[in-house]
């Protein structure tokens, strides 16, 4: 049986408050050992998710900032990729989102009728501060190419935001820590889709795919996959999701990744010719 897993970053493989992943060593080790591609899905930026591959020794494509690029590695499996790929460094790229540029030019027309704080806006120090990462972190996580995460002073503005978003062809998701301004073609599910469609070329045929994440903005990728395992917050617990087949890991972070996915793979290989 081809399996193939998916996973958001924060809050999911990564603990919230301390980004750890050092309690899903177990299954990520499982993983390599069988070589059963791992594909992050987050919110995060190319430059934050590169060393993480590198520190977890994992090659494979991911999707960063809520689906706005669908990055491959130069030479991966020999895999021939579609012509809307373009090179860039060492990698090719789907463009699935609006550029930066275009997405901070209406944030700053948003910003000057309400009260909101986004990335473009503060310093990495001040991102550290807010997000709890490391200075040099933060700088990796300010290096936007899709989207704007930012802060929301006053919820009630939310409707309003989101009305002015979908008039400049974008919208607003929300993540565990903060808002996103992306383009309204571009989300997880999407992003999930494309990688999924390479992965039939690759295999050449059909394979399970199993999603996990914890948050709102997590809900399109784990629409899209067979298997979805939903992460509880440390605070709130589960999100409020009605999926086909859904599992719940018992704990959060990395401890209830490794717990649910270990899980979810027994089975799935009991259930292998």
């Amino acid at each position: 049986m081809n399996i193939l897993v998916f996973t958001d970053l924060d809050g999911s493989l990564l603990n919230h408050d301390d980004y750890s992943f050092e309690e899903a060593r177990p299954t990520l080790d499982r993983l390599r050992g069988a070589m059963i591609p791992l594909v992050f899905v987050t919110s995060k930026t190319r430059r934050e998710v590169e060393p993480l591959q590198n520190r977890l020794g994992f090659r494979e494509p991911f999707i960063v900032e809520n689906g706005g690029g669908i990055f491959v590695p130069r030479g991966y499996r020999s895999v021939s990729l579609p012509e809307e790929f373009r090179e860039q460094g060492n990698f090719f790229v789907l463009a699935l989102g609006l550029p930066y540029g275009r997405i901070r030019g209406v944030f700053a027309a948003m910003k000057s009728r309400f009260k909101i704080t986004g990335y473009g806006d503060l310093s990495s120090q001040e991102v550290a501060v807010l997000s709890g990462l490391a200075v040099e972190e933060a700088e990796r996580a300010k290096a936007r190419e899709f989207s704007e995460p930012f802060l929301l002073k006053s919820v009630p503005d939310l409707p309003e935001l989101e009305r002015l978003a979908a008039r400049e062809g974008m919208k607003i998701v929300r993540g565990g820590r903060f808002y996103h301004l992306i383009g309204d073609r571009q989300d997880k599910g999407a992003a999930v889709r494309g990688v999924r469609s390479l992965y039939r070329g690759i295999f050449g045929m059909e394979h399970v795919a199993v999603g996990i994440g914890d948050s709102e903005n997590d809900l399109p990728m784990l629409q899209e996959v067979d298997v979805p395992v939903l992460i509880p917050h440390p605070e709130r617990g589960w999100l409020e999701a009605s999926l086909p087949g859904l599992v719940k890991a018992p704990d959060p972070g990395s401890r209830g990744w490794n717990e649910a996915l270990g899980r979810v793979l027994d089975e799935l290989e009991a259930d292998s010719p």
